[in-house]
């Protein structure tokens, strides 16, 4: 009996200290979390997969809405009601390009609200969110049945602005001198008045019938005049590439004393490359700006009226800025055709002059430039009240900016005038101009608006600093609220 107890004692410590019976426990114990990994790696790989699929879907869907908006208005633009309309055709546009693409999402249920698409000011933002439950296959055993995506998806997108641009051109007796110093020596060399000696190399603003060099100055001699018209032209240019259809116009408003309409705010660009003459350039054309110069005649009058036109003798800003805030045919904020945004762009040398070369007649001051014969004492009588240069009352300015348009001002400097003094009306004007002159862009940048004062010299940097002035003008279009 003892032999017996013994050998079981013995089989049982053996039993106890193997292990080979243990492994087949140790495997179905490790089993089920192997499988269900495995398993919710699968439910996983479908939830990405699908994701990616919504993802897509949502912002195909947002970028449908602003670019469907975006045409609807660009197609529609003199509706009243055309951001309401354009608004609702592309919220229906995103949720079928969401649909379109998602297509069948395997064991998803896809909650898509109904999307957002607003504007503000230029800017158009669509919104695109959905959430999806997707049907685990294993997360189950694991107490997770679905798997919940979601994402909001943003696109936005600048609506073209409709911008007018009011050229305000000085075509003063002062933008006829040249643009360089040598020009400045040449045209003194040739500029002589047959009637008074003394005004013998005469530059500043005595460009009158008299003065035997100055047709010839004209011809070879790049003024003021030239390098304007010729960056005008490239504005033009610049306007003939809208991004829709009469998103840009521009009219050309000459003064001296008074304004006059060269080309009223107009989107045809073919008219306005005629009317300023781009086909011709210095040295080989005339152009339309050095044309109007004030050669002592009015120029651009109504129906032949000596009261209007450009006038003749002084720069007046007093009554060419409320001429301009006058001929302004909307102030609104660019947001449509009919709500264009005004930009006045004043290109001058910033020389106020209070002088008048006029006539008073029937009731009315005339302006028919300096007279070649003085008109009888009792019909009417001549006026030149003498010149008085000096710089810009920038006030002046302030209504067109009250009302709703930027001032946009390109300052054009005066060189120094280099004269052999005589004496006389010359002189004293010459000296006179040439003390203040350089403290001209002082007042003008009071006249602009914050942001738009440009000034430019040379030929070259006229026409760059002009198309500065455009670019600007669009870059505060895009961010107008």
């Amino acid at each position: 009996m003892r032999r017996l107890t013994t050998m079981l004692s013995t089989r049982a410590a053996a039993f106890r200290t193997s292990r080979r019976g243990s492994i087949p426990i140790l495997f179905a114990l490790s089993l089920l979390p192997l499988v269900g990994l495995i398993g919710l790696g699968i439910d996983y790989g479908v939830a990405a997969s699908n994701k990616t699929k919504l993802d897509t879907a949502a912002d195909a869907a947002a970028i449908a809405a602003v670019v469907t908006a975006k045409t609807y208005l660009a197609d529609n633009a003199g509706q009243a009601d055309a951001t309401t309309k354009a608004i609702a055709a592309g919220i229906a546009k995103a949720t079928n390009a969401f649909r379109a693409n998602v297509g069948t999402v395997a064991l998803a249920q896809i909650d898509l609200p109904t999307p957002q698409l607003s504007r503000n000011g230029q800017t158009l933002t669509a919104v695109v969110s959905y959430s999806a439950a997707v049907r685990n296959t294993f997360g189950p055993l694991f107490g997770s049945p679905t798997t919940t995506l979601t994402n909001t998806a943003t696109a936005t997108t600048d609506i073209a602005s409709y911008l007018d641009f009011y050229l305000l051109l000085d075509v003063s007796g002062s933008m006829g001198l040249p643009t360089s110093e040598e020009g400045m020596a040449r045209l003194a060399a040739v500029n002589k008045d047959n009637y008074d000696d003394y005004k013998q190399g005469c530059q500043f603003a005595c460009h009158f019938p008299g003065q035997t060099g100055w047709g010839l100055a004209v011809r070879q001699i790049q003024l003021r005049s030239d390098a304007v018209n010729k960056a005008v032209c490239s504005l033009i240019k610049r306007a003939s590439n809208p991004a829709v259809p009469n998103q840009y116009r521009v009219g050309l408003y000459p003064f001296v004393s008074r304004m006059g309409t060269l080309a009223k705010i107009t989107s045809n660009v073919a008219n306005l490359n005629t009317t300023a003459q781009c086909g011709s350039d210095w040295p080989n054309g005339q152009l339309a700006l050095t044309n109007l110069l004030d050669t002592g005649s009015t120029q651009l009058a109504t129906l032949n009226d000596p009261s209007t036109g450009t006038g003749s003798g002084g720069t007046h800003f007093e009554n060419v800025l409320p001429q301009i805030k006058s001929e302004i045919t909307s102030f609104g904020d660019g947001s449509s055709m009919n709500k264009s945004k005004p930009f006045v762009f004043l290109i001058t040398d910033g020389m106020q002059n209070y002088q008048y070369y006029s006539t008073f007649q029937n009731n009315k001051q005339n302006y028919p430039g300096y007279p070649s014969i003085f008109p009888g004492f009792f019909d009417a009588w001549w006026s030149d009240n003498g010149s008085e240069p000096m710089p810009i009352d920038p006030s002046n300015c302030d209504a067109v900016k009250r009302a709703g348009a930027t001032m946009s001002v390109l300052y054009i400097p005066y060189n120094i005038i280099r004269f052999v003094d005589r004496g006389g009306d010359t002189a004293w004007e010459n000296n006179r101009v040439n003390g203040f002159s350089p403290t001209l862009a002082t007042p003008l940048k009071s006249c602009a608006s914050p942001g738009f004062f440009f000034s430019a010299n040379t030929s070259d940097d006229i026409t760059a600093s002009l198309n500065a002035m455009f670019d600007k003008a669009l870059q505060v279009a895009r961010i107008t609220k």
